[in-house]
């Protein structure tokens, strides 16, 4: 498999398509500017190569939602040598760019099919030039299968070309068992860590990089505006991570004193469900993401959330009991939404939601399917 970078939380998924598979995963790198992650010791047990592609910092302008981030891309001019110290059987490839290209010409030359993992949604993707659309067209004809996220992302391949009998779903996940077990060690003491934190109220749990994508700034001014209500029960945010935005963050808490806000600042993934044990609901406010993890865990966390429509896992996860969607653009949709769950009876996911969940995006299950799929990419 021919990814960007290793993310942590990808770990899981790689070890279970190990087991079913003789697996490679060739990099572009190991980490980007921007990721302070530890990597877990399990990583010892891939087959990595690291390419240490040509990169440079640029900026993502998505204008329609009103947002500039930074963003890394990767020249990865070294993949068809790669390829060919590997000798797949089959290729999966990431993005539209010059991974696919490469493996493309390496498949066309050898015989060997090629699968194309796109996350993107037709809205993420909905600044795309004519240029770059015709382009992924045929990037997408030339494909033996896909795997997707769910329903957000099968709509854009749909939009390429894409036959809906080569898509396979729900291409992601977390390692379920090991993330509820460490929620459930933490929920023993979550009174201990509300206290120790000095949380009040329903918390509500902010989980992600502290970018403009991910709407922090349209977070602020909804929970200013709903906190000024006269019947507003007193309520508390917990905002975990690092980005961009944290200096002007700091300077919006110091300007509303009355609003309790902790921010632990940017939290390494196996620190994490000791917070999240702590929330009572949680929001990801995103105006542009293909499929955010930070839904997934919260959900399998058992907390009621927020979804952003703009969140390409909410097709799959918003139902009457994990949350309500909103859309954070719109200050009156994202107030009356916070509102209402300020004031909802709900306080926890269903277990037999969340045993349904963690069972799908499991990483065991994720094997599963990634091995089924390579074996009709092979067949065909």
């Amino acid at each position: 498999m021919i990814s960007n970078m290793l993310a942590p939380y990808r770990v899981s998924f790689y070890k279970a398509i190990s087991n079913h598979v003789d697996f490679t995963l060739i990099l572009d790198t190991m980490s980007e500017f921007n990721r302070n992650w530890d990597f877990p010791e399990e990583i010892e047990s891939l087959k990595i190569m690291v390419q240490n592609s040509r990169s440079f910092v640029y900026r993502r302008h998505r204008n329609d939602v009103g947002y500039v981030e930074k963003r890394q891309f990767h020249f990865s001019e070294r993949t068809f040598l790669k390829l060919r110290e590997t000798s797949p059987d089959v290729i999966i490839t990431i993005e539209y760019g010059f991974k696919t290209f490469w493996s493309l010409i390496y498949g066309r030359l050898h015989g060997v099919p090629v699968i194309l993992a796109s996350e993107g949604t037709l809205h993420t993707e909905g600044h795309v030039s004519w240029f770059k659309t015709l382009l992924r067209k045929v990037f997408v004809s030339q494909c033996s299968r896909f795997w997707s996220n769910g329903p957000d992302s099968t709509a854009l391949l749909l939009s390429y070309g894409a036959s809906l009998q080569h898509i396979d779903e729900g291409m992601t996940g977390i390692d379920t068992a090991e993330w509820r077990q460490g929620i459930d060690s933490w929920r023993a003491r979550r009174h201990e860590v509300r206290k120790e934190l000095g949380l009040v109220g329903r918390v509500f749990l902010f989980s992600g990089s502290l970018s403009p994508r991910k709407g922090i700034t349209q977070l602020a001014a909804a929970v200013e505006k709903v906190a000024t209500e006269a019947d507003c029960p007193p309520f508390s945010l917990l905002i975990l991570g690092a980005g961009e935005e944290g200096e002007w963050l700091e300077g919006w808490i110091a300007r509303n004193p009355g609003i309790r806000t902790v921010t632990p600042g940017f939290v390494q993934p196996s620190d994490l469900p000791k917070y999240f044990a702590a929330a009572d609901w949680a929001i990801l406010p995103t105006l542009d993401d293909n499929w955010p993890l930070a839904t997934l865990e919260t959900l399998v966390a058992g907390l009621p959330q927020l979804f952003s429509i703009y969140n390409g896992a909410t097709a799959d996860l918003c139902h009457p009991d994990t949350g309500v969607s909103f859309d954070p653009l719109d200050q009156h949709s994202f107030c009356c939404a916070l509102a209402n769950a300020i004031r909802s009876p709900l306080e926890r996911v269903p277990h037999e939601r969340i045993q349904a969940i963690s069972d799908y995006y499991s990483a065991d299950a994720q094997g599963q399917r990634a091995a089924r799929s390579l074996l009709a990419a092979i067949g065909s």
